[in-house]
């Protein structure tokens, strides 16, 4: 089995100097594609001090800045290992990534479509009442609901993936197979921010067989200030739609447990209230009333029916986006 590592970066030398030098530590990578979406300047590993060819590293670069999607997606055409790793220039590999390839390769003879593991926030660091590092606690409440605790990766049941797929939707979590992203046409969306959405639930709801480990394999570094997802205010934000609507035609058209569906519906509606606390005041009302006509749109009779009886209080925060976007 052999393995890819995608870095996409903007405008972020220091981090992917720190990136780069974890993973000429950790030897694991037959390939690694950097892909620079129009750094100014450019953010080549030759030009920072790396060696590219012993750190096998091959360097794409677009002339105008398109997102971490598009880079991401650029980047996965060109790999031509078995499996593929996603990762951000400015969060830290663990050693325990390692141990996990390194099992995994007992799982060649039984293809995985993508192995989930767990990782640090780094705001965990900071919580008083934090003494085990981890996921922040909504995250850790869902792994320990799916009884995940082994290290060693192993198959879970569709019990444990309608809980699991709830999980923050982040592209650096998974190590995949190639070609089930590509038999499965499964990528990023093109868009500034909220790009990673389509990924995650696309894998999960399209995934013959995935694997599992509690291992914490990497550190997702939060800071305040900057230009990350979690710091964006404007108008990006309204875009969120395009990378929802093509998981919902899925589910339109394939055969998917109920389960699944109130997990989706639950995640966005519940995002919307999250971009609404952190988007610009010139946007607000724009916002709720595109969330209002999406919801109209994608949640029938029925499945408000069957979401009222799974998850009242989400069917009454459903109701309350409809009215606040269409007054």
């Amino acid at each position: 089995m052999s393995l890819s590592l995608i870095i996409p970066v903007h405008n972020d030398p220091d981090g992917l100097c720190q990136l780069l030098e974890q993973v000429a530590g950790l030897g694991i990578f037959e390939a690694v594609i950097v892909s620079d979406d129009a750094s100014d300047p450019p953010c080549r590993p030759a030009d920072l001090g790396f060696d590219e060819a012993a750190l096998k590293v091959r360097y794409l670069r677009s002339e105008t800045q398109r997102g971490a999607g598009h880079a991401r997606n650029r980047a996965l055409e060109t790999v031509t290992t078995e499996h593929v790793l996603f990762f951000d220039s400015d969060d830290l590999l663990l050693p325990a990534l390692k141990d996990l390839w390194e099992s995994l390769q007992a799982e060649a003879a039984d293809p995985f479509d993508f192995c989930l593991f767990r990782h640090i926030d780094s705001r965990q660091r900071v919580l008083e009442d934090a003494t085990v590092l981890g996921p922040m606690p909504s995250d850790q409440a869902l792994w320990a609901r799916a009884g995940v605790l082994h290290q060693k990766p192993y198959l879970i049941t569709p019990d444990q993936v309608a809980q699991l797929v709830s999980i923050a939707a982040y592209p650096w979590n998974k190590i995949y197979r190639t070609e089930f992203l590509r038999e499965q046409a499964i990528s990023c969306t093109e868009i500034m921010v909220h790009n990673d959405i389509e990924l995650h639930w696309m894998s999960f709801l399209k995934a013959r067989r995935i694997l599992v480990s509690a291992a914490l394999c990497c550190e997702h570094i939060i800071q305040a200030g900057g230009n990350r997802l979690t710091n964006r205010r404007g108008a990006e934000r309204l875009q969120v739609f395009d990378a929802l609507e093509p998981v919902h035609a899925v589910l339109a058209t394939q055969g998917v447990q109920p389960d699944l569906l109130v997990a989706f519906v639950g995640f966005y509606t519940r995002l919307f209230d999250w971009i609404l606390v952190t988007l610009d005041g010139a946007y607000q009302a724009e916002f709720r009333h595109r969330a209002s006509l999406f919801l109209r749109r994608h949640l029938c009779a029925a499945t408000m029916a069957l979401i009222a009886v799974r998850d009242p209080e989400l069917a009454q925060l459903i109701l309350s986006h409809i009215r606040e976007g269409w007054s």
